[in-house]
């Protein structure tokens, strides 16, 4: 399932950010120049672990989608980057949200809570949640969205450094999952920090781009298409939504049905999967192979089987899901659960 929406940046503490697509920003030559900000990643997380990049910024001037490597990881008039936890559990944690460059607060907005827009319906014109916006000079300016309630740090005026702590990742505004919205702005239009202010007439998977990224960030923010979130086995087929999902699945006892189940970014149509549910013995207790249809930036799938008459023996039991893609494995995980 694919939710699509776009990231309205408003309200009172906010600058409206344009949602159309990424162009060529204003002041070229300082953009090219040493007046650049050099960011680092704005998230105390290891990127494909503890976070994921869940969406990049939208380069199609239409109403279709294309990320900065003519792929689909993003949606339509997204205006910047998507960096998520993967669970509720995650952000009740605790993830710092970081300066990517030094500056200077410009805005501040706290208050807002961290209930899912498709439970709270409506965020009133502050789409963007709690936030700060910071002013790197010469016209660059970052900000982040969607930041937890209570838990900002800094004060407008304030002049902080790369790397300074503003607050946690949280859900607030509009927003489905625990996640920070990152955006970079130079003269108030959007720029996609792994391009820079310069966009390239034409799209190139191949060429490679050092955009606005440290070699650090840029390393640890490598493009990845497709990528599991979570998966487990459960008893019962958990919530599609991460912000249903408070209280982990589990498998619940021995009479129960068993089932593997995933979240997955970037799922494409064609994709075929590979659920397997191995026993405490090793024996092979449930193998299904399903098709991926239509795919998108969120797919949620299962499969599984009911417990025998006798219920499952004790021990410990193992999932595997893989994902191929013309024959070739793109995501090869396993999870594990004990019945007692």
């Amino acid at each position: 399932m694919e939710v699509i929406r776009k990231m309205i940046l408003t309200g009172p503490l906010f600058a409206a950010a344009a949602l159309a697509a990424v162009s060529t920003a204003h002041g070229t030559a300082a953009a090219d120049g040493a007046n650049v900000p050099r960011l680092i990643v704005p998230m105390a997380c290891e990127v494909g672990k503890t976070c994921l990049i869940q969406k990049l910024v939208d380069h199609d001037s239409g109403p279709g989608r294309r990320d900065h490597r003519c792929g689909t990881l993003t949606t339509d008039g997204h205006d910047g980057i998507d960096i998520r936890l993967r669970t509720m559990q995650d952000m009740a944690q605790g993830y710092a949200v970081l300066a990517a460059a030094g500056g200077i607060v410009l805005r501040v907005r706290d208050g807002e809570p961290d209930i899912s827009i498709l439970e709270r319906g409506n965020a009133n014109g502050r789409d963007a949640g709690n936030g700060v916006v910071i002013d790197h000079g010469n016209g660059w300016e970052t900000q982040y969205s969607h930041l937890k309630r209570g838990s900002l740090i800094v004060r407008p005026g304030q002049r902080i450094a790369a790397g300074e702590r503003l607050g946690l990742v949280g859900m607030s505004g509009n927003s489905e999952f625990p996640h920070l919205h990152f955006s970079v702005r130079l003269h108030g239009k959007p720029v996609d920090p792994f391009i820079g202010a310069t966009v390239p007439a034409a799209c190139d998977a191949t060429k490679i781009r050092p955009g606005l990224w440290t070699t650090d960030a840029a390393r640890a923010l490598a493009y990845t298409p497709t990528a599991p979130i979570t998966l487990g086995l459960a008893s019962r087929v958990p919530p599609r939504a991460v912000a249903d999902r408070a209280i982990p699945p589990a498998v619940e006892g021995a009479t129960l049905p068993l089932l593997i189940w995933v979240d997955l970014i970037g799922a494409q149509d064609g994709d075929v999967q590979i659920f397997e549910i191995q026993g405490p013995d090793g024996a092979l207790l449930h193998s299904q192979t399903l098709p991926v249809s239509k795919g998108g930036l969120s797919w949620f799938a299962y499969s599984g089987k009911r417990a025998p008459a006798a219920g499952w023996p004790k021990g410990r039991y193992v999932g595997s899901y893989i994902l191929k893609r013309d024959g070739a494995t793109i995501v090869q995980q396993r999870t594990f659960a004990t019945i007692p």
